[in-house]
């Protein structure tokens, strides 16, 4: 067993010749374990020896006939016609990778697009082989897939040149940028979108972007990243519109002036020291201003065509009303700031398509008049409190909204009614419902007509009250609803349309509720978590939905059940022995149970979990559980290839 741990740093190019820079982290790392060894990785030797390396392994390029093998794995994935002709062409083709794996890759994807045998002698003989840029020596074989893209594709890669190296890029916020920016055609934003995902799925396929993440309801990319030569390659190609200006260090910060003239894009990291640089640009040309932990406050105003901008994380405690001058703003984002009160100008951004208010928790309202901002699309405010700010009259007027990511219902007027006409909405939405008693809240949750919203994927119901059982009906989601979670329900019913209506539902958490509804008929359900059930001291077989014959099919998809923290709960109930034959299936398809911090369990259900082909089991801070284990050796019901997790002594 090793009783060190390897540390990886990839040291980058823009400060490779400072050892300056290198050496405040080699003496943090020099206090390290015994025998703990550091890693560097790097595309330059002078960095390898700045470090005072031990021991310097320098990769060789791969061989031809390597460049081949995963550039054919990658082109060949699907069958084609011809494949030996085109096999021949491939090595010949390999042969101008010169040795490089990110070469072979990007080739392989374009070539995957490719059928026939002039298609890909067209890439064997392109002029582009000629380049003898020495600084881009990787690039033409990043051009030959660049000139395959469709113009407006190739405006939104070379785009990404803005963001700094190694971000996770979300991709909906890049969609609504692009959108901004004018770089998606559709008549509707539904088409726009459409369209972006279009443009990411293309671009991951010819892998220009890399590390790719799906969402667990759409299977939509959700997120990406681009290689470091990748981003060379778009900054390369847009070196005199896109600048990244970082003001880390005490070297930068000597520096009295920045110079980016043409700059029509412009991300500027800058930590507020007092001799910041001074910025010798066309501002008022800009048309992208990301910046980062300060803005100077001069900036502003200037802004006169910008579309999108980016202030998020500056420290902003109040936003300057010169906001409202910049009239062709489309994308605003102040996530993460302590602003206590948005200015009324906000609502004179006639053209503001997104308005980004995730974790601004200090934010108290929003502006009267924000019903004024007829072309909004997107709201988006992830709040993890009760106190998201109070949405003001006039909401209902934003027709366009298609994320609207927090509402928030009030004891004097639910406000739910204000939702009836916002059927563009879509993705996720959260409501904080207040006490909702009167005959009056029946009928505005009836207005809202949750029901219709086909948009949704997703939805939390956060209750800081009670609230009647025909209001609760009236917010029935849509049917094709994936995602659910119900959050602080305090009563002992819950409404029937949970059991009977949400066929599609993928995804259920329960917290901090008092009661669980029988919920064993959710046919597509495959992840259910319960959280916080502190009044729960008993799990009854009617959770299951097994009927009195016994021909029950219970959870018939259900891949993973989690308990966290039920600390009254003493039993779960087991299904009878004379059952055992009789019943059809309980959980067929689950593979994972976990029980945290359950401590007064007693015993886990062996009869039913007999019939589940566990591959995982976790138990955590539940000593009765785990005192049953270890005394009676409970592993009778596991599957023997289940990795059993519980605390040794």
């Amino acid at each position: 067993m090793l009783s060190a741990w390897g540390l990886g740093i990839q040291m980058y190019t823009n400060i490779k010749h400072d050892d300056k820079k290198w050496e405040p982290l080699k003496i943090c790392l020099s206090k390290g374990a015994l025998g703990s060894k550091i890693l560097v990785t790097t595309r330059n030797e002078s960095v390898a020896k700045m470090m005072g390396s031990v021991d310097t392994h320098l990769l060789r390029p791969m061989s031809d006939s390597e460049c081949f093998a995963l550039l054919s794995q990658i082109a060949f994935e699907k069958q084609k016609e011809h494949h030996n002709i085109l096999e021949a062409i491939g090595r010949k083709i390999a042969q101008k990778c010169g040795g490089l794996p990110l070469a072979a890759k990007t080739l392989g994807s374009l070539l995957r697009l490719k059928d026939t045998v002039q298609e890909w002698n067209i890439v064997l003989n392109s002029e582009i082989w000629q380049m003898e840029i020495a600084e881009v020596e990787i690039f033409p074989h990043l051009y030959l897939s660049y000139n395959e893209l469709q113009p407006a594709v190739k405006r939104c890669f070379s785009y990404c040149a803005i963001f700094p190296k190694d971000l996770e890029i979300d991709v909906n916020t890049l969609i609504r940028i692009w959108m901004a920016q004018g770089f998606l055609s559709g008549e509707t934003a539904e088409k726009m979108e459409l369209k972006g995902r279009e443009y990411v799925q293309d671009l991951a396929v010819r892998s220009f972007f890399q590390d790719i993440e799906e969402d667990d309801l759409g299977g939509h990319i959700s997120s990406c990243k681009m290689h470091d030569i990748i981003h060379d390659f778009a900054q390369f190609l847009t070196k005199s519109e896109c600048f990244i200006v970082d003001i880390t260090d005490d070297e930068d910060i000597t520096a009295k002036e920045v110079f980016c003239r043409n700059a029509r894009h412009l991300s500027w990291e800058d930590h507020g020291r007092a001799s910041s640089p001074v910025l010798i640009c066309s501002v008022e040309k800009l048309r992208s201003f990301l910046c980062a932990k300060y803005l100077p406050s001069h900036v502003l105003g200037t802004l006169k065509s910008v579309r999108v901008l980016d202030l998020s994380s500056c420290g902003l405690q109040e936003l300057s009303p010169e906001i409202g001058n910049l009239i062709h703003l489309r994308y605003l984002d102040l996530s993460d700031n302590p602003i206590r009160e948005l200015p009324r100008t906000l609502c004179d951004l006639y053209y503001l398509q997104t308005l980004n208010l995730n974790r601004c928790d200090k934010l108290s309202k929003l502006p009267e008049e924000i019903y004024k901002l007829i072309n909004l699309r997107y709201l988006v405010a992830s709040y993890v409190s009760y106190d998201a700010p109070s949405l003001p009259q006039g909401l209902e007027k934003l027709t366009g909204l298609r994320q609207l990511r927090c509402f928030k219902t009030e004891r004097r007027g639910s406000r739910l009614g204000w939702l009836k006409i916002l059927n563009q909405l879509k993705g996720h939405m959260s409501i904080i419902i207040d006490i909702l008693n009167d005959e009056s809240d029946v009928i505005e949750a009836q207005n809202a007509a949750l029901k219709n919203k086909n948009g949704l994927q997703s939805l939390s119901l956060v209750f800081r009250g009670e609230v009647r059982m025909d209001v609760m009906e009236a917010l029935q989601p849509p049917p094709n609803l994936l995602g659910l979670l119900f959050y602080g329900y305090v009563g002992i019913e819950f409404p029937r349309w949970i059991t009977t209506s949400l066929n599609n539902l993928k995804y259920l958490r329960i917290k901090y509720c008092s009661s669980l509804p029988p919920l064993g008929n959710l046919q597509s359900l495959e992840e259910f978590s319960i959280f916080r059930m502190k009044k729960m001291k008993y799990l009854g077989r009617e959770f299951l939905g097994i009927r009195g014959d016994g021909r029950a099919i219970a959870f018939p998809k259900l891949k993973s059940l989690k308990f966290y923290s039920c600390e009254e709960w003493t039993e779960w109930e087991d299904i009878r022995e004379r059952e055992e034959e009789d019943v059809v299936s309980i959980m067929p398809c689950l593979r994972k149970l976990r029980v945290y911090n359950c401590p007064n369990l007693k015993a886990l259900p062996h009869r039913l979990l007999r019939r589940t082909p566990l591959d995982r089991l976790d138990i955590s801070y539940s000593d009765l559980l785990i005192e049953q284990f270890k005394s009676r050796g409970g592993y009778e019901f596991l599957r023997p290839t289940c990795q059993v997790k519980i605390p040794s002594d």
